[in-house]
């Protein structure tokens, strides 16, 4: 084998081992990131520019009614199954079982205070908003359109002068 094809197999060698090693990083940032969500989620394709985004509704027979899922009528709200209920109770359990070693380190108060800050991080969305998808703060919306409910000060001027039973 002359030199310069066994510099080819290093070569080749060594960008096979890079490869592997960015995958396996890549795996474990997922699994990582993956861990903290509520639920797992499948990875769905994004749509391209050309398709048109409307929310669709599941067939009657993709959510069939049974006693394993508390749903609601509105389709915006995520249903829950009695197994994602008892992850968060092994969870909590655990939570509970960790809260109880730290007091007796006396450490409980700096245990129930980074768990609280880890609450709150976990359960505030950080990716981005949903196509379509409406901001509570109207100066984000299209037109800046605001929610149903909210308070506007032309609802609460029209309140003061007229009287809430003339606002619709």
């Amino acid at each position: 084998m002359d030199p310069m094809e066994k510099k080819l197999a290093e070569y080749r060698a060594r960008k096979a081992r890079e490869g592997k090693i960015n995958e396996i990083k890549a795996k474990t940032k997922s699994f990582f990131s993956d861990f903290w969500k509520k639920r797992p989620k499948t990875r769905e394709p994004k749509p391209t520019e050309k398709e048109v985004l409307v929310p669709h509704s599941p067939p009657e027979d993709e959510y069939p009614e049974d006693a394993s899922s508390a749903c609601s009528d509105d389709e915006s709200i995520n249903c829950f199954s009695y197994v994602d209920l008892f992850y968060y109770l092994l969870w909590f359990g655990l939570w509970i079982v960790l809260y109880v070693i730290f007091i007796e380190f006396q450490f409980g108060t700096v245990f129930f205070i980074v768990s609280a800050i880890v609450f709150m991080y976990v359960n505030t969305r950080t990716g981005p908003k949903k196509v379509g998808e409406v901001s509570a703060y109207s100066v984000f919306n299209k037109n800046c359109e605001s929610i149903n409910g909210t308070l506007k000060a032309e609802q609460f001027e029209r309140e003061i002068r007229y009287g809430p039973a003339v606002v619709h």
